[in-house]
């Protein structure tokens, strides 16, 4: 097949885009800054936990020269000198990094982009040959706001080698406002940007009175001069926080001032402030608190000084706060002013020991808020009076289920008092909080046995004084709602549907419409036909399936309480969350009112006999007396993280029933993991149920203690639910129908390719837009197809112009790197390609242009191809007489991780469309390969889903509207070394087929073939007992693909390509199935 060729040209460049990203650690930066005549011992340092040592600060020269640190750095008679010191700390700290101090002042003015490149030559020149690992620049005043310091800092980025050099740029917040704007170019060209904290922007007036490294501000402490302001306004200019370092500073600074005691930060004071070293302040005695900027106040006289005490309080809540922001790490200044000697009483350096201890690296996730809100219940009972609420974000949860609320006998609800203040609680974290506010329902009646529940609800009297106290407390409580919740036991009496049905109907009568009624469903009552579904159907709002009840509370067999599917050993096949689902679907209840249910619980019960963990799972015997006293359960998924981490628990995963156990001598325990939670949530979103539920959050590893991630249940719902919705219309244009798009490629077919697709075919009526795939540019900026025969199909296209909404020529660099980089290097060159792809695209007809050139770029040309990508753009967008313009976009691979070191974002974002090409070749090919899955691949850490793909870009700062996410059409074929050796990763011969959908299907019908979907990547793969290995989308994994990029307000999504979309019907669902089944506007 003709792809074969172009997917293979795509392999031979594929190592050279791929970034490997490794987990962001945090720094640890720490300062040797000796005065001009001192000596040092670095045999002190030996027991410091830094990672980065900084010898500073050196000057430049007028000939571009640097300074000496010391008149002592050069060796002497009887002394190695204090540079050779400095570097001895390679013997003790083998895997820090050791950069020069460099300072810049508002006197070093670059003179032109040559002179700004020249002396960052010279710097890295004179870094390098006194063997420091890289640089670690001052900057402030002209120099850091010239519009050359981008290039400057990308020379310095750089050997003479080549090769990039280890960079730090310190910035203060007071000159950083001044270039928040271009910060995010800084970063980079920099392994971090370190916010020095030692000037802010009240610094300027040095009588102003000011803090040490205020945190928090205050009512005297403006945002701008603290830490948490100068932090977010990084982040929101886009710079990563893995870049961020916080410096702080060791010590005080002091003022004399007329009234100590009514001093605050801003006020004038009668000198300029002084720095006052830690061993200087240490003991003195009238010292306060300020708990907002962390900071220590000493009072004198008529001196007012402010401190960093190496106390919690102190500089361990900032640290605290660094560590829990997830950012890139911390710096103190200096080793010399932490009390070395130890006169505090706290030992040497106390503040660098404080650091060592408390740093703990935690990676910054970034946070996406989908536009689109699923429904998720999250529950929260009476005993969750300690949960903190600021660990959730606000779009996690939809609804919060609180109580449970106790019926009594006299017809009353009682309340407990934990509920209600829970409630308040709640409330008041979602005014706090961004974004929809989530709703509180009331649940009643959990904890009643079947005979209140009867004796409640069999008398009219009784129930109509039950439902109008259920009335006044929904409008005491201020809830949204009520949970009716009869479901301790089985309803097994003959009129308990009649009771139950006769309630929920008069409840729905008396409670507002505005107030929703959810109804809790035990597994066994639904079996057993006890649920009136008419009523039940009609007159509530969600239908909650207690999927995590699966169990029964007297089994003698091992089994789990929350099985996916039926498996071999479960006693009972229908007690599965699959067979519950359709029992209720088929007795007539909408499939939009459904709720799946998961808890971050375990079960835990006892084996009447030792297990090594081979052989089945489930109907192994349990001692059920001994399961009822069993001590030192595990309770939670922080437990469960805990036990794994032992080499003596034995772990399971029960493949047939998508769940995982694990057993700790004789204690089994069944549980939910991210994976089976991944599996719900999809297979519940795919069948188009109303949503999820999660029981137990306060059990779900909230602050992120085992695993790291907090609330693994939950945020691996949110991260794979997907809703019913539709495609929002844009406004009427000619340009464009619809803000979402369906982008179609049209692959120009070889003159002796089988079953061609001719243009007459194109469902052009299908598409938002369709890419002709491709024509060539070559290093001398000439552009061409292939073969007369593809440029003849184009110039056939052309009659159909009219029926297209848009027409885009995809163009593929066809050339050498140096070549491609020679070519950007020259604005002259860069001007005569823009004007000849213009000329190109008006030639055809067409409308825009897409570029294939990742494999070419690289962080030496990420400067000019931005200029180049403005001036095509420019370009393209003169003189259209339609007032449209047309349109550039991007294809990049999706292999391509780490767009900030290669593109410029901004101008990235004034494209059209950046589209990710999917996962379409094997990264390893001689290993069992996976098509495009969407999430990550559990125990499969090396293949990246597009899902985390996505998030990278979006973290870099690219605009998620933007992103167009291609979904190829075709799949690939690969050969087992062992045919019976079948799974992902296995070993496979390195060759490899494509295959569009009329064969794939012929394929998958053989006879010996398995097919698998792997609800937890949502992908698909087939193998045969010849051994064949098959990676597809399917009609069911693209539906969920672009139900997904619909949930993220994505640009929209494209086929790749129509020429592979069985265009002829052979599989007998009709011509182009994988469009037809992204097509749809509203699923």
């Amino acid at each position: 097949m003709s792809l074969r060729t172009s997917v293979a040209l795509f392999c031979l460049t594929l190592l050279v885009v791929i970034e490997d990203v490794k987990p962001s650690s945090c720094a640890f930066y720490c300062f040797v800054v000796p005065s001009r005549k001192d000596t040092f011992d670095i045999a002190p340092f030996h027991n410091l936990s830094c990672t980065h040592f900084v010898y500073g600060f050196s000057r430049i020269r007028p000939d571009m020269s640097l300074r000496s640190i010391t008149s002592r750095d050069n060796l002497e008679i009887m002394s190695p000198g204090n540079l050779r010191k400095f570097l001895g700390l390679r013997n003790t700290h083998p895997h820090a990094t050791l950069l020069l101090g460099v300072q810049m002042t508002a006197n070093d003015v670059f003179q032109d982009v040559r002179h700004a490149r020249r002396t960052a030559e010279l710097i890295t020149y004179s870094a390098t040959k006194r063997h420091f690992d890289g640089v670690f620049l001052r900057m402030e005043g002209p120099p850091l706001e010239s519009s050359t310091s981008q290039h400057f800092l990308s020379a310095l980025s750089l050997t003479q080698s080549g090769a990039p050099s280890q960079t730090t740029l310190a910035i203060s917040p007071r000159w950083m406002l001044r270039v928040i704007n271009r910060l995010y170019e800084f970063a980079d060209y920099v392994e971090h940007i370190y916010l020095d904290m030692e000037e802010l922007p009240s610094s300027e007036d040095p009588y102003s009175v000011r803090h040490v490294d205020p945190l928090m501000p205050s009512d005297s402490i403006p945002l701008e001069d603290t830490i948490s302001g100068s932090v977010d306004k990084m982040l929101s200019s886009g710079v990563p926080a893995e870049k961020i370092v916080v410096g702080l500073t060791s010590g005080g600074q002091s003022y004399r001032v007329r009234n100590p005691r009514t001093t605050n930060h801003g006020d004038i004071a009668m000198q300029e402030g002084v720095r006052r070293r830690l061993q200087d302040i240490c003991l003195l005695t009238r010292t306060s608190l300020d708990a907002k900027a962390a900071c220590t106040v000493i009072e004198g006289r008529f001196s007012w000084t402010s401190a960093n005490f190496p106390k919690e309080q102190s500089l361990g809540k900032k640290i605290q706060w660094i560590t829990q922001e997830g950012l890139g790490g911390v710096g103190i200044s200096s080793l010399q002013d932490d009390d070395p000697k130890g006169k505090c009483g706290a030992g040497s350096y106390p503040s660098h020991t404080m650091i060592g201890k408390m740093l703990k690296c935690r990676v910054r996730e970034y946070q996406r808020r989908p536009p689109i809100q699923c429904t998720r219940l999250c529950y929260l009972n009476e005993g969750a009076e300690e949960f903190d609420l600021n660990l959730l974000l606000p779009h996690w949860c939809s609804h919060f289920i609180v109580g449970p609320a106790d019926i009594q006998l006299n017809d009353n609800v009682e309340v407990p008092p934990a509920v209600p203040k829970l409630m308040a609680r709640i409330n008041q974290w979602m005014q706090d909080s961004e974004g929809k506010p989530a709703k509180i329902i009331l649940s009643i009646g959990e904890r009643q046995s079947n005979d209140i529940w009867r004796m409640e609800l069999g008398s009219i009297i009784k129930r109509k004084h039950l439902i109008n106290n259920i009335k006044n407390l929904v409008r005491s409580l201020d809830v949204s709602g009520i949970e009716i919740s009869w479901t301790l036991g089985q309803l097994d009496a003959v009129l308990d549907p009649t009771f139950l049905s006769q309630f929920l109907a008069d409840l729905r009568t008396v409670l507002p419409k505005n107030i929703h009624i959810f109804l809790s469903v035990n597994p066994l009552s639904s079996f057993s036909g006890r649920y009136d579904i008419d009523v039940i159907a009609n007159v509530t709002n969600l239908i909650i399936l207690q999927t995590h009840r699966l169990q029964s509370s007297r089994a003698t067999l091992t089994e789990h309480h929350s099985p996916m599917f039926p498996s071999v050993g479960l006693q009972d096949a229908r007690m599965t969350v699959e067979s519950f689902v359709k029992d209720m679907v088929s007795r007539g209840v909408p499939r939009k009112k459904i709720i799946v249910s998961v808890t971050s619980a375990p079960t835990s019960t006892t084996l009447k006999d030792k297990w090594d963990g081979s052989g089945e799972v489930f109907g192994r015997p349990i001692d059920s007396l001994a399961s009822s006293t069993l001590l030192n359960r595990i309770t939670s998924q922080t437990e469960i993280c805990r036990a794994l981490e032992n080499n003596n628990t034995v772990f399971r995963w029960v493949e047939g029933s998508g769940v995982p156990v694990l057993v700790r001598s004789n204690e089994f325990v069944a549980y939910d993991n991210e994976k089976s939670a991944k599996i719900k949530t999809t297979w519940s979103s795919l069948n188009n149920l109303g949503g999820m539920a999660i029981h137990g959050l306060p059990l779900d590893n909230p602050n992120g203690e085992c695993p790291e991630r907090p609330f693994p249940i939950l945020q691996s719902i949110v991260d794979t639910q997907v809703c019913s919705l539709c495609a929002a219309k844009a406004e009427k244009s000619n340009c464009s129908s619809s803000s979402f798009q369906t982008v179609c490629n049209y692959r120009l077919p070889e003159p002796d390719e089988a079953q061609r697709l001719a243009p007459a075919n194109i469902p052009f009526e299908r598409c938002s837009g369709v890419v002709i795939e491709h024509a060539m540019i070559d290093a001398n900026s000439s552009i061409h197809f292939v073969s007369k025969k593809q440029e003849q199909v184009v110039k056939e296209l052309k009659k159909f112009r009219s029926r297209a909404k848009s027409f885009v020529i995809s163009l593929r660099c066809s050339m050498q790197e140096k070549e491609f980089a020679q070519l950007m290097q020259s604005a002259a060159k860069r001007l005569k390609l823009a004007t000849s792809i213009r000329s190109f695209v008006d030639g055809l007809s067409f409308n825009g242009v897409e570029l294939r050139c990742a494999d070419l770029l690289s962080k030496t040309t990420k400067i000019q191809f931005a200029h180049f990508l403005r001036i095509l753009n420019k370009e393209m967008k003169a003189k259209k007489s339609d007032g449209c313009g047309n349109t550039v976009s991007l294809r990049l691979s999706a292999w391509q991780s780490d767009l900030r070191s290669i593109y410029d974002i901004v101008v990235l974002n004034s494209l059209n469309q950046i589209v990710v090409e999917p996962f379409t070749v094997p990264l390893l090919p001689d290993t069992a390969f996976v098509h495009s899955p969407l999430f990550p691949i559990s125990n499969h850490s090396s293949i990246t889903s597009i899902d985390v793909i996505i998030r990278r870009w979006e973290s870099s700062g690219l605009d998620r509207s933007k992103i167009l996410l291609q979904i190829p059409s075709y799949g690939m074929e690969q050969l087992l070394v062992n045919r019976s050796d079948v799974g992902i990763g296995r070993p496979t011969e390195k060759e490899y087929a494509v295959i569009g959908q009329a064969e794939l299907c012929q394929r998958l019908k053989y006879a010996g073939t398995v097919r698998e979907t792997h609800w937890d990547s949502m992908s698909v793969n087939a193998w045969t007992t010849g051994g064949r290995w098959i990676s597809i989308d399917d009609q069911q994994t693209v539906k969920y693909k672009m139900r997904y990029a619909l949930r993220e307000g994505l640009a929209g999504v494209g086929l790749m390509s129509l020429n592979e979309d069985d265009h002829m019907g052979t599989c007998g669902s009709g011509a182009f199935p994988i469009l037809r089944s992204i097509a749809a506007k509203c699923h």
